[in-house]
């Protein structure tokens, strides 16, 4: 099923199995992720989420701050406890990402991906991704995963709007938060599933058929600003940058800044996919 964009609109899913299986509520707290890292460290179970109606102290990658008004947005994380190396922990973010690319796209916005964590409607953020590891020595005790989402129409603080969007102004109307939530657990769980199973080779395809193509970005490189063309994933999940030269650069951590959308950016290079990928 596609969109008149010639995205695929994924399809609905049933309920999450284990993503989920135990729900915190709150009205507001400082992080959902520094709440589900206290219940980890508690012995929270696999799958269990903690959302609330508000974050007063909501954060992004970097520390950034995550603009989190009561009722405007969805803001949850997960505790996780995969069974899964140190090292295998960041290219989960992408997996998520996934997931989550599904779920806006399953309630019919043209929802498409930027590295490592974003998600993107028409070339403005919708909703961001953050995996933080706890671990002792080098042992993985759980992984923390947080999910925002711009959901009110009308509720972005002004000096957002320019670069930012809710789902509800991506999809055209008011979109039902229940609805959303349930979507966002089963395909989010499907991802993780995947990923835990087989590793980066067994999403990186279905990532780079959602990855917004066309878009000049800058990066840091080893104390260098870089700028140059997202040319998608190298075997370790990091980006590839093609310079003005034709070169090939990796960028393992840190923020990618766009600079530009090039003609035809909205939607992913091979666009129209079986909708299994």
């Amino acid at each position: 099923m596609t969109d008149i964009a010639g995205l695929v609109t994924r399809p609905s899913m049933g309920p999450a199995l284990w993503l989920g299986c135990h729900r915190i509520e709150l009205e507001a707290c400082g992080s959902t992720n520094d709440e589900a890292a206290r219940l980890a460290r508690a012995g929270a179970r696999h799958g269990t989420v903690v959302s609330a109606r508000v974050q007063r102290a909501g954060r992004g990658r970097d520390g950034r701050a995550w603009a989190s008004p009561r009722d405007a947005g969805l803001y949850l994380s997960a505790v996780l406890r995969p069974p899964l190396p140190l090292a295998a922990v960041p290219p989960l973010t992408l997996a998520i990402g996934i997931g989550l690319c599904d779920a806006v796209r399953a309630m019919g916005a043209r929802a498409v991906l930027k590295w490592p964590n974003d998600a993107l409607v028409h070339g403005k953020k919708l909703a961001g991704v953050l995996v933080e590891a706890h671990s002792q020595g080098h042992r993985l005790e759980a992984i923390i995963v947080g999910i925002g989402v711009n959901l009110a129409a009308g509720a972005l603080p002004p000096e957002l709007a320019t670069t930012a969007i809710t789902l509800d102004q991506a999809v055209g109307a008011p979109v039902d938060r229940a609805a959303f939530l349930e979507q966002l657990l089963a395909h989010v769980e499907g991802w993780t599933d995947r990923y835990i199973a087989g590793g980066l080779p067994a999403i990186a395809p279905a990532w780079h058929a959602r990855m917004a193509a066309g878009i000049s970005a800058r990066a840091r490189i080893d104390g260098a600003d870089l700028c140059g063309e997202v040319a998608g994933l190298d075997g370790d999940g990091a980006l590839l940058l093609r310079d003005s030269h034709g070169r090939l650069h990796r960028v393992r951590s840190g923020d990618v800044e766009v600079i530009r959308h090039l003609p035809g950016s909205l939607a992913a290079r091979d666009a129209v996919l079986d909708p299994s990928t």
